[in-house]
């Protein structure tokens, strides 16, 4: 039985039509691909031109007269009543089967109003390509923190990547601490001689030496309309470090201790105070921590109390400031002339009388001097030590107001840092204050103010869930949908409906699909739940809320609850009726996390457009569980009504057997000598019933 013509005309159309519109989504795709696999694509011809026959046939010659490497099989024509024919021609060749991963095919259409276009397919090519992306796509997803950059040149380093550049700038960071706090003590104390601690500095001016030439190679940061970038281009970095630091760097690695002792002549001694500008390294050491991202890695890896690290460092730059102060003061006794009295020559009078030579010991000379600073910056003065020449008079003056500066910048900061340390104690301070002033003016019973402080004495660690929610608004949208689902795991999985999305979740992640959305959207539910705090022996419970514990022991319906503990699933459901009442009573204090069923709503409809998984895994649950419900109740329902009219059926039965037994008692009396009967007792059973009748035989049948 054939179909009509008019059924198969419109069938054809719908597959030519699906035909054309593949056709075009490959062609759109192909673009991209035909400059990176030009040799791997295979050609597909589709054909269109208006329906006349001259331009048919001049297509058909054009076609002729091309050079084909393969013969030409017969066309297949299709012809529709609109006028609209489908040519298809099947190129000769190997048998195409469903296991051939790729296809080759050469058709050609005639349709009215369009024109001739060429469209290459990739076939199997385009698809291992995706299949290729979407594995790389998979691969990134997993290595979340792995940063992807342009290629740079194996010689240029990058200190933010390469951990040998984490290693070296440790390496200068020791080489660093001797500069700061040997070198003054060699400039200011020692005299220029050929031991230990003179090979040991000059070791360290090679660390310095070599990290100079490493500058030239090293990428640095740099400001841009795409943010912060870092510059790879060896001509600008060696431009930039020409610029900055390399007239400091190379200032302070000139040897002058050995063109001292090289010389052997004491022309060079007055060139002595030119070594202190070693100490500049330290502003090196300023832009090292700057710039190489060490404290950065530091504050990565590790958690750093800043509070308490903040008053390390300032008790570090007192004492620092205190010991290039002191080696200062000490220096001006070789600077000043011989003939000028000193301020030691106090010290050393003293010292003679025991037979201690001052002068000759650079450890005296540095304690009296770090004593004289250190008295000097915390504004005490005790005056037995002082300056003895103009020269020492001037350098003095500069100590004092540098430690004078100093000691007001570490007042202040150490006095901001212990008031911020304290802040939250003085808030609670405050507030216990407030309430010990209210319950006296209220004159409230012993009682209930011991349960009041009790209460806020427990309730002071419920500030930290705010400070939580501030901390999460303040990450980026992934970060605070990660750190949600860590904090508030244990009882997510514990709601069906949640279970069941963070599963779907997982397996979307699984399988290389973008799962942002959904932790989002979990982030948001997150943020909108509030905390509560109850008393000791407090009841509370609301319908349509779920509740968290957090903190404390309390009793659902008999049933004791710990920590963790979630009830209130139900609090989907619209109707009242079907919410399973939960009534918690609080055991010890209690810190619960509470989440209405308006506010969760409002996050399902805003979230709709990126995650409506959630919406859908909702209302499936409030389906089921209300169907669930509903029938428990219905049948609650019978089973009471049915009660009453099963009592009633039985207390008609106890009627009509006391009926019968007095009709048997009338009907068939029972001779006296025969059987005796005890007396009934009132409100007992009916005598045929009764469990207290007592038969016994008579005498002349015994």
């Amino acid at each position: 039985m054939s179909l009509p013509e008019s059924s198969l005309n419109d069938r054809l159309r719908e597959i030519l039509q699906q035909l054309i519109a593949e056709l075009d989504r490959q062609s759109t795709a192909l673009k991209s691909l035909e400059t990176d696999w030009p040799e791997s694509s295979t050609p597909v011809q589709l054909e269109l031109c208006e329906h006349d026959v001259a331009t048919t046939a001049a297509a058909g010659s054009a076609a002729d007269d091309r050079p084909s490497s393969k013969p030409e099989s017969k066309p297949k024509m299709l012809h529709f009543d609109s006028g609209q024919t489908l040519e298809i021609r099947e190129v000769e060749g190997e048998r195409l089967t469903p296991a051939d991963s790729f296809q080759q095919l050469q058709c050609s259409s005639t349709w009215t109003e369009a024109n001739r276009v060429n469209v290459y397919e990739a076939g199997q090519v385009a698809m291992n390509i995706d299949q290729q992306r979407r594995l790389t796509l998979i691969a990134m997803r997993e290595e979340k923190t792995r940063h992807f950059q342009w290629k740079k040149p194996w010689y240029v380093i990058n200190p933010e990547s390469s951990k040998y550049a984490t290693y070296w700038q440790f390496l200068t960071f020791a080489a660093m601490v001797f500069v700061a706090f040997v070198t003054p003590i060699q400039v200011g104390l020692f005299p220029i001689r050929l031991d230990s601690l003179l090979i040991l500095s000059l070791c360290v001016d090679g660390i310095f030496l070599a990290d100079m030439a490493l500058q030239f190679f090293t990428m640095y940061p740099k400001r841009s309309s795409r943010g912060i970038i870092w510059e790879d281009r060896l001509t600008r970095i060696t431009r930039h470090y020409l610029k900055t630091w390399f007239f400091l760097d190379f200032t302070t690695l000139v040897p002058f201790d050995l063109i001292s002792l090289a010389s052997g002549a004491d022309s060079l001694k007055e060139f002595k105070g030119i070594k202190v500008v070693r100490v500049l390294r330290l502003l090196k050491l300023m832009r090292i921590f700057r710039t190489s991202k060490l404290i950065h890695k530091l504050e990565v890896a590790l958690s750093i109390p800043y509070q308490q690290m903040a008053l390390i460092r300032f008790l570090l730059i007192l004492i620092l400031v205190c010991h290039w102060m002191a080696c200062l003061w000490a220096m001006t006794l070789n600077l000043a002339d011989s003939y000028y009295p000193k301020w030691i020559d106090g010290i050393a009078e003293i010292d003679r009388t025991f037979g201690i030579n001052t002068y000759e010991s650079e450890i005296r000379i540095y304690a009296a001097a770090f004593y004289f600073c250190s008295y000097t910056m915390t504004s005490v003065g005790y005056g037995d030590i002082g300056p003895q020449n103009i020269f020492e008079r001037i350098t003095c003056t500069v100590i004092v107001l540098v430690a004078g500066l100093c000691w007001a910048y570490i007042l202040g900061e150490v006095g901001a840092i212990v008031t911020d340390m304290n802040a939250e104690k003085q808030s609670f301070r405050k507030m216990m204050n407030g309430l010990n002033k209210m319950m006296q003016e209220q004159g409230l019973p012993h009682e209930l103010r011991r349960r009041l402080r009790s209460f806020f004495l427990s309730n002071k660690h419920q500030a930290q869930f705010a400070r939580d929610q501030k901390l999460l608004r303040g990450m980026s949208p992934q970060l605070q949908a990660e750190v949600s689902i860590t904090l508030n795991w244990q009882w997510l999985v514990k709601v069906p409906f949640f279970r069941e999305f963070i599963k779907m979740m997982d397996i979307k992640e699984m399988s290389g699909i973008n799962t942002d959305p959904y932790r989002a959207c979990i982030a948001d539910v997150a943020h909108h739940m509030d905390a509560s705090a109850y008393a000791q022996q407090e009841m509370f419970g609301e319908s349509q809320v779920l509740y968290i514990l957090s903190k404390g022991i309390a009793t659902l319906n008999s049933r004791v609850a710990l920590v963790g503990s979630v009830w209130g699933e139900d609090f989907v459901l619209a109707d009242r009726d079907l919410i399973r009442r939960t009534s918690a009573f609080a055991l010890t204090y209690l810190e619960v996390l509470c989440l209405s069923r308006d506010k969760f709503f409002e996050v399902v409809g805003r979230r709709e457009a990126t995650c409506p998984q959630l919406k859908t895994i909702v209302r499936r649950y409030c389906v089921r569980m209300a169907a669930h419900r509903g029938i428990l109740a219905q049948a609650l329902k019978l089973k009471r009504q049915r009660t009453p009219q099963r009592l009633g059926k039985s207390g008609s039965q106890e009627s009509k057997l006391e009926s019968l037994d007095v009709k048997s008692t009338s009907s068939v009396p029972t001779p006296e000598s025969e059987r005796r009967v005890m007396p009934p007792v009132p409100g007992t059973l009916p005598e045929e019933l009764s469990p207290l009748r007592v038969e016994q035989r008579s005498p002349r049948q015994d």
